[in-house]
């Protein structure tokens, strides 16, 4: 059995530990040269999630742990309008993207069974090399393949700009998660460590530069004594499904097949979990002595496909509500929420879903 993984990102990098976990033999496509990633991107990961990470990275991972995530509104800073906690464990575990790509590809480069491979994936000749395989998994956005057979998509363009960095602080402690829903578009504060926190704020509008965003910024941070901010990234934010995974031997995966509004820190988590089912539908074929092929793609497909609109356009909802909200002062969310805050059902069943998705 032949399977190859296209790109060099960390969705492939765990999806191949997972397979090494197999004793499968892999090959992972890149097109340069491995360079460390430097970035300000954090990953909120579920408790779920995390012991799955925990397990395939030898429990080499170090997370900042969030007890709880508090959520308020434009004229709510004071108090929150609801929150969300676990009793017996965290909510969320932040680590920051870097390291946690650092951790994956470490371990690959040790591995028996996965070899790195040079070769132009925006190339054509790049399906005359997949089609030596049983199964190629490709996870990047932007390759020959990926806009040849994988653009057919449901797209909902947000018009808004996610600004991240990283600010140092006041020594605190830092165990709360923090979703301010403002008028121009949800702030989220991420901590990771008592004097470190990732700022997520996606901003509704046209580009603005890096100094209005700082100043809007501070005027809804009233939880943390600045010491220092790092440098801003940005990108533009949308709502993507892709229509169908598979194409001959070739299943797209991650990104690829869905992008969500970061607000509730769900895409990576929704990648993960897809792993695990695929692992799950790899483990049955093995066990029943199948081959590791194109069969694995489409039960993927069949098994993940509706969840994952049903969840995406859940988040989706989620902002439009928020969006909604703020517009007419937050009217909604006051008596909705003062309700939800006091239902022990709905905040367990929404700890739930945010732990573990549909995939129940």
């Amino acid at each position: 059995m032949k399977i190859c993984l296209i790109g060099l990102n960390l969705t492939n990098l765990i999806l191949a530990n997972d397979f090494e976990e197999k004793k499968l033999k892999v090959d992972i496509y890149l097109n340069k040269k491995i360079r460390s990633i430097k970035t300000n991107r954090t990953i909120a990961l579920s408790s779920e999630n995390f012991d799955y990470l925990q397990f395939l990275a030898k429990s080499s991972i170090v997370a900042w742990k969030s007890k709880q995530i508090n959520i308020f509104t434009e004229d709510s800073q004071s108090n929150e309008i609801i929150n969300f906690n676990k009793r017996s464990k965290e909510v969320f575990n932040l680590i920051s993207y870097s390291k946690l790509n650092e951790i994956f590809l470490k371990q690959i480069k040790k591995s028996k069974f996965i070899r790195l491979l040079h070769s132009e994936t925006s190339n054509p000749k790049i399906l005359k090399i997949i089609k030596n395989y049983d199964l190629a998994i490709n996870s990047e956005n932007k390759n020959f393949i990926s806009n040849k057979f994988f653009t057919n998509k449901i797209k909902k363009n947000y018009r808004s700009r996610a600004y991240t960095f990283i600010i140092d602080h006041q020594r605190r402690d830092n165990n709360i998660a923090i979703q301010v829903f403002t008028k121009f578009g949800p702030l989220a504060f991420l901590p990771l460590s008592n004097i470190k926190t990732s700022i997520v704020f996606s901003y509704k509008g046209e580009e603005i530069d890096d100094g209005k965003i700082i100043n809007i910024f501070k005027k809804y941070n009233s939880f943390y004594s600045l010491t220092k901010i790092s440098k801003i990234e940005k990108f533009s934010l949308s709502f993507e499904m892709l229509r169908n995974y598979t194409h001959n031997n070739i299943l797209a995966f991650g990104d690829l097949i869905h992008r969500i509004h970061p607000l509730a820190g769900q895409g990576f988590n929704m990648t993960i979990r897809d792993i695990k089912i695929i692992s799950r539908i790899v483990n049955d074929k093995i066990s029943l002595g199948l081959p590791i092929d194109i069969s694995v793609a489409e039960d993927f497909q069949n098994s993940t496909k509706h969840l994952n609109y049903l969840y995406g356009k859940a988040i989706d909802g989620i902002y439009e509500f928020f969006r909604l909200d703020s517009n007419i002062n937050n009217s909604i969310s006051k008596p909705v929420f003062k309700i939800l805050n006091k239902n022990s059902f709905f905040k367990k069943y929404s700890n739930i879903l945010s732990d573990k998705g549909l995939n129940l």
